[in-house]
């Protein structure tokens, strides 16, 4: 996304050390306030940078939508609660509607406004008026809820859904904002997700009493190329924060298995007969062919190894909480699968006892079948001290105290959470050290997405290096991932070696502009410049648009059934992501022999199973294409009249064998991959939709 406040940086420096001139008196007031000394909580700089690009772009150069790019860890609340602080003060703005994407977003932030935390915890108000904090009362848009709390509290809180004009409890609401507020400001947090079709038409008709709008977010370019409609005036990233001193993030370590060797087993899908291969028969090459990437970590022997790599690096990091941070956290484990089926495989071998084949970790799995319970467990799983205090007083003000001491318990004892697609954003937990990868990334944003929820620091204003662990496979080829954030590898650590401060790399040191005398600023051109492309007549580009999308479906091809039955870890390679960095290398992880988890499943199970993993590979296409959630049911028909077709003997799911049912089960990762390997085919269904069979039914 553009950077539109690139040529006014130097003046707003200017305008910053002439003591912001040429603003609204109380404007001034405001800003001298916020940079004073002795707050009881003081903004960072980039903090504090925002707020003075906020307030430059709207009163000076007339700006009415901006948007920060400001990373996941850097305070984007804060800025938010500062905006808001200056709007109520200095232009007689007095409701301020925050809107975002899901519930876990929600809970966040409502965490962060109730009773004024935020405007108390950093004091944004001047002596004297530290009575507008009162009239910042915080209301809800849930289902249920009555829309009068819109018209009696300052700040209103809604998933954006309860505003969208397709339901009638989004109707109403939208209607007592338009018709009894007079006007008011917008912060849109997670804001990639306005480009959506629902989320775009409730903005635009706000936007007659919307004054000023704020868009918050630390990925503002979408899978789909599009990107919000505001104007981006700050751009703090990941290498931004990583050159802060205290850091303002943790660094980021990916540990990648070094294989010595690979046994396969392909059934044939016709006869059930079982074949295993290694690496020194002839037909290996050929069969692993037929692998999928996904399949490196989600087999059960090579998800009980990275499961195990994952853990020894929990261990690591428990013991680093105690020397570092004074064991005021609980080091956890944060799974992300791509499907409901694999995330409850994980959990079951995390969970279940080392006698019965698990590795007896408490664990809990969150999806969209979850319930609302373990929705709130994922806000108190990593917390002590005055962290889980905090929220145990929240929850004791919306339920029973009973039931808040039950979830306390219950959620301090976690120590993993495996999750799909449901906290990719918005989900802060400081206490996540360790991730483990379960899937493929395919689309930039959603991997940065996940890698974010791991730089959230647990030691705050302390020059103590945290770092996450993420738990990786070459095989799911990442390295475009890690690239972002400019991995570089040091070869010269010996085997065996462990984690410890002496392999941290050096503090990356920050950009400053040294002479900023000697900036040379490009004139606009006098005449309109004629560019000449007639070298590029001839080029062609392949725009991925498929008409006839059912042919290229047909002519998929699904074959024997291929388990990764084994892999021999020979050592575990550790690459750290900033700075010089460096490689570690730690020794395989010591599993013992355990017993594989099988047990008998009903038909009726496994066509609940198939069910479920189908919509879930409809819903991670449509996130990878740019495409909203509304089309879920449309392109899950689609697939299950593909697998149905290819399969299933064109039989339904209620009325196949157990066999093909579990042959269409375990083809879930090839099903994914055929989609993936042609761009466009998703957008393509849609555009071009067909009258389907009955095989969803």
């Amino acid at each position: 996304m553009q950077n539109a406040f690139l040529r006014y940086e130097q003046d707003v420096k200017q305008w910053v050390d002439a003591g912001f001139p040429d603003v609204n008196p109380l404007t001034r007031d405001f800003l001298e306030h916020l940079r004073r000394d002795g707050t009881p909580r003081k903004l960072w700089k980039h903090q504090q940078e925002s707020v003075y690009r906020a307030i430059y772009a709207y009163e000076l150069l007339q700006m009415k939508n901006i948007l920060l790019n400001i990373v996941t860890g850097g305070g984007k609340t804060a800025i938010i609660g500062a905006i808001i602080s200056w709007l109520k003060y200095c232009h007689d703005i007095h409701k301020f509607l925050i809107l975002c994407p899901n519930t876990i977003v929600r809970d966040r932030l409502e965490d962060d406004f109730t009773d004024t935390k935020v405007f108390r915890d950093f004091d944004f108000f001047p002596s004297g008026t530290e009575h507008f904090k009162n009239e910042l009362g915080l209301h809800l848009l849930e289902s249920g809820s009555t829309p009068q709390g819109i018209l009696e509290s300052g700040i209103v809180l809604g998933n954006i859904h309860q505003l969208y004009q397709s339901n009638i409890n989004g109707k109403r609401n939208l209607a007592y904002m338009m018709n009894f507020v007079d006007h008011l400001a917008v912060f849109n947090d997670e804001a990639h997700n306005t480009p959506a079709a629902e989320y775009d038409n409730t903005l635009f008709a706000l936007s007659p009493k919307c004054k000023f709008r704020l868009d918050t977010t630390a990925t503002p370019d979408r899978a789909d190329g599009k990107t919000p409609d505001s104007k981006m005036i700050y751009e703090y990233g990941i290498a931004d924060a990583q050159s802060e001193v205290p850091p303002i993030i943790k660094s980021i370590v990916v540990y990648q298995p070094k294989l010595s060797s690979v046994q396969l087993t392909y059934t044939n899908p016709e006869t059930g007969e079982k074949r295993t291969v290694d690496e020194m028969d002839k037909e290996f090459e050929k069969i692993e062919k037929g692998l999928s990437a996904t399949q490196w970590v989600t087999d059960p022997d090579p998800m009980r190894k990275q499961i195990g790599i994952a853990l020894e690096r929990l261990e690591e990091q428990k013991r680093r909480a105690v020397s570092i941070g004074n064991g005021e956290y609980n080091p956890i484990l944060f799974v992300v699968g791509i499907c409901i089926k694999d995330a409850k495989a994980a959990a079951e071998m995390l969970s279940l006892t080392k006698e019965k084949g698990g590795f007896g970790v408490n664990t809990v799995v969150l999806t969209e079948e979850s319930s609302e319970d373990d929705r709130l467990l994922a806000g108190i799983i990593g917390k002590k001290g005055k962290a889980l205090e905090e929220t145990k007083k929240n929850l004791e003000r919306k339920y029973s105290l009973s039931k808040a001491k039950e979830l306390i318990e219950r959620g301090s004892k976690l120590e993993a959470v495996v999750s799909v697609l449901m906290l990719r954003e918005g989900w802060d937990v400081p206490a996540v050290t360790v991730i483990l990868l379960l899937r493929k990334f395919s689309s930039r944003v959603y991997g940065q997405q996940v890698v974010g929820r791991g730089l959230r620091l647990n030691i705050r204003g302390e020059d103590a290096q945290e770092f996450c662990a993420i738990v990786d496979h070459e095989k799911l080829n990442h390295q475009w991932l890690w690239d972002i954030v400019g991995a570089k590898i040091r070869k010269d650590v010996d085997q065996g070696n462990l984690f410890g401060d002496d392999d941290l790399p050096p503090k990356r040191k920050s950009q400053v502009l040294d002479k900023p005398e000697n900036i040379i600023e490009i004139p606009e051109p006098e005449e309109a410049e004629e560019a000449d492309f007639s070298d590029l007549e001839d080029l062609k580009i392949v725009e991925g648009d498929y008409p006839n999308w059912q042919a290229l479906l047909n002519s998929f091809e699904y074959g024997n059934d291929i388990e990764i039955s084994k892999v021999e870890i020979e050592s575990v390679k550790g690459t750290n992501l900033f700075g010089d960095g460096f490689t570690e290398i730690s020794n395989a992880p010591t599993l013992g022999r355990v017993q594989k988890l099988e047990k008998e499943i009903s038909k009726e199970e496994l066509v609940e199973d198939l069910k479920h993993t189908i919509r879930d590979i409809a819903d991670i296409l449509l996130s990878e294409e740019g495409i909203g959630s509304h089309e879920l049911g449309y392109l899950y028909n689609v697939l299950m009249d593909h697998v149905q077709q290819k399969m299933l003997e064109g039989k339904s799911a209620g009325l196949a064998n157990i066999e093909s049912l579990k042959h269409a089960i375990r083809q879930r990762s090839v099903v994914t991959g055929n989609f993936r390997e042609k761009p466009g085919l998703v957008a393509s269904i849609v555009k071009y939709r067909k009258v389907l069979s009955n095989a969803h039914k």
